[in-house]
């Protein structure tokens, strides 16, 4: 399970930080700012570029090496590895580029709605490219559709949650709330909450009726029990903080805890994920 720490990390704030951009741009739909919010969202949109760049960097810890990197592009179209890392790259420039232009002032208000949306599909489709990167033959207990819904679900649960904190820091949460933006974020937290958890333990409890030569996927399972707890309480509270947040949006503080505790829930359940490991090559069950 540790040996997959930095992809563990990646498959944590990346997913997150694309979520961002998907409850940003709701709030683009739903809200009309002052061009002096807008400002300040962007100058705070800085927060989930850094996760997002941080959580790329965790991937190529995974590397023997780094340099190796660029051969995964050989693969396109047919290695799901190499189809996650263009989606990656394609929602990473996407995202860099829309923040660099809305920091610029170049956005107008029909430019930024659709050059949102168009970032934040892109951000549903990095997530499930990345958790379907792990639907490999040769490893029987993640070759499951359960694994991208997962990581689909953390991105929405995780992204509204920092998506709110970054509204709630450029002073722009209030206005948001007073609009159609409290009821769209609540209703992609639920789905998203409801994704990641039913994902997470679908995956993880259906090792259990697995084995091959060398373990029982029961005891793989019951190795990953407690880390998958944790990370469902872990989401659970988070969304209940994000809630709260959209309901007291002068405090700051307490929309920063939702985002936190999302990111530790995501990354509980990622351990609990590659703690459940279990080759086909010996699969005998």
């Amino acid at each position: 399970m540790m040996a997959e720490l930095p992809l563990a990390l990646f498959t944590t704030l990346a997913p997150v930080a694309a979520g961002a951009f998907i409850a940003l741009a709701v709030a683009f739909f739903t809200t009309k700012f002052s061009d002096e919010q807008l400002r300040k969202i962007d100058r705070m949109t800085t927060i989930p570029v850094v996760v997002l760049i941080v959580g790329f960097i965790c991937a190529f810890f995974h590397l023997a090496n780094p340099m190796h990197a660029f051969g995964v592009f050989a693969g396109v179209g047919s290695s799901p590895l190499s189809n996650e890392l263009v989606a990656g790259c394609v929602f990473a420039v996407l995202a860099i580029v829309y923040w660099i232009v809305a920091l610029a002032g170049k956005l107008g208000e029909g430019v930024r709605k659709g050059f949102s949306a168009v970032v934040a599909v892109m951000a549903v489709v990095f997530a499930c490219f990345t958790g379907a990167a792990y639907m490999m033959g040769t490893i029987a207990s993640w070759n499951t559709p359960m694994v991208p819904v997962a990581i689909v679900g953390f991105c929405l649960l995780g992204g509204v949650s920092l998506g709110v904190l970054v509204l709630a820091l450029a002073g722009a949460l209030e206005d948001a709330v007073a609009g159609s933006f409290k009821m769209a974020a609540l209703v992609v937290a639920v789905v998203g909450l409801v994704l990641g958890i039913a994902g997470t333990a679908a995956q993880v409890m259906g090792v259990s009726g697995m084995s091959n030569a060398l373990v029982d996927g029961a005891d793989l399972v019951a190795g990953a029990t407690a880390p998958m707890w944790v990370g469902v309480i872990c989401l659970v509270v988070a969304a209940a903080a994000a809630f709260a947040a959209l309901r007291n949006t002068k405090s700051a503080a307490l929309a920063a805890v939702a985002p936190v505790v999302a990111l530790v829930g995501v990354f509980a359940c990622r351990m609990a994920f590659y703690a459940v490991q279990l080759s086909v090559g010996l699969y005998i069950g």
